[in-house]
């Protein structure tokens, strides 16, 4: 039998249906008339989450240890001493990391992104001509893989390691001056049509030290190639150790938790065999396959899978159900539709105080429909009662475009 966790559909909404880059809530997507950001499709989700807190340390060669924010220093104290060129990267820097999501084939996979300081030397002998920039790593691996970064019963004080099993992994040079978006979907397709064959994986180290009320996670990114004997040199509990003798990077406990954490809300059950469900699972399947359709873009064929899971359950005791398909009608320019659906969620006033706010959005959405389709009136008063009942973003909507 599906297991379903509300909190997951609550996420998605704030995050994905209402979120304030949501073209819907987007202002200059009033202005243009034609509405054609809400038909721009994309296979790979916003950030889901992001860290880019942490402090690097690095065993120096008279043993002792030496730390510096968000880079990992070097093992001599000359050579930290050298902030000329690539030398003030240190062995490893970090920007950020982020996790994203994409759906390859029908298959969830996450995205992990490493951001950090790069840069090239005009005279690479001399070392002269230093230009810095901003590149990326990232690396696409299965969704499932996130419980063995983080499992439920988290191993405090124990070191261990995971193998993503990447699928498709890639570097962006100056990524400021590309669109990372393509260079990510542009893998993962190379590897799709069997163009590319990828040998490398990552191995994600982790050590989560719980001491009194002090807490912090020490971790580690390590490449290796995609060979079971090979990254087993990590990953074998006895190497475990290994993995921090000399280099880690170390941060809070919550914030590293939240970082897996909110990408695992996005993660939902779902099955492709559907020959034994009971209605209601069908119908919380049907509904699932619908948000990850919605969250990657495909508004039709989540618009499908919403048909499906109401013909499933035709009283379903979920607005958002409505709220998640008018957006996809909205997004299809097929607004009449949105409204009926918008109509629906509004009909089914919560009773549960932590879904007042995203059921009250309705309203908001629903006022942004009767705008293209030209009913100024109906859009100024939804946008007004979405403000009268505590939607904020409605007022600027209501200054620009009602009397």
């Amino acid at each position: 039998m599906l297991k379903f966790i509300y909190k997951n559909r609550f996420l998605f909404v704030l995050l994905m249906l209402f979120g304030t880059n949501n073209p819907l809530l987007s202002q200059n997507t009033l202005d243009g008339g034609d509405n054609s950001d809400l038909v721009n499709f994309s296979s790979l989700s916003p950030v889901q989450s992001e860290i880019d807190d942490m402090r690097g340390w690095a065993k120096q060669d008279n043993g002792t240890w030496l730390s510096a924010r968000n880079r990992i220093p070097y093992a001599d104290e000359k050579t930290n001493k050298n902030t000329g060129g690539e030398r003030k990267l240190g062995q490893d820097n970090i920007i950020s990391l982020q996790l994203r999501k994409v759906l390859i084939g029908n298959k969830q996979y996450n995205v992990l992104v490493k951001k950090y300081f790069d840069g090239v030397y005009e005279f690479p002998v001399l070392k002269e001509g230093w230009t810095g920039y901003k590149s990326l790593d990232f690396y696409v691996f299965p969704s499932h893989k996130l419980n063995e970064i983080l499992p439920n019963e988290i191993p405090n004080n124990k070191q261990y390691a995971v193998n993503l099993k990447v699928f498709a992994r890639g570097t962006v040079k100056d990524y400021e001056d590309k669109i990372e978006d393509d260079e990510i979907i542009g893998a993962i397709q190379r590897v799709e049509r069997g163009e590319v064959v990828n040998d490398w994986s990552i191995i994600f180290a982790v050590f989560p030290i719980k001491n009194q009320d002090d807490e912090a996670v020490r971790f580690k990114l390590i490449k290796s190639f995609n060979k079971q004997f090979l990254s087993s040199f990590y990953t074998a509990p006895p190497n475990w150790e290994n993995n921090f003798e000399m280099t880690f990077y170390e941060t809070n406990f919550f914030k590293f938790k939240s970082f897996i954490r909110d990408a695992q809300e996005y993660v939902l059950p779902v099955t492709e065999d559907v020959d034994n469900l009971t209605p209601y699972d069908a119908y919380e399947n049907n509904y699932n396959w619908g948000i990850l359709r919605y969250q990657m873009g495909d508004w039709p064929t989540a618009i499908d899978y919403f048909n499906k899971a109401l013909l499933d359950n035709p009283d379903p005791q979920d607005f958002l159900i409505y709220s998640y398909r008018g957006n996809a009608h909205s997004k299809m320019q097929q607004y009449s539709d949105a409204i009926d659906d918008f109509d629906n969620a509004l009909d089914m006033r919560p009773e549960d105080i932590m879904d007042y706010s995203n059921w009250v959005r309705n309203y908001f959405n629903r006022g942004v429909a009767k705008y293209y389709l030209n009913n100024m009136i109906g859009a100024c008063k939804d946008w007004n009662k979405a403000l009268e009942l505590g939607f904020g973003p409605a007022h600027d909507y209501i200054m620009d475009y009602c009397e």
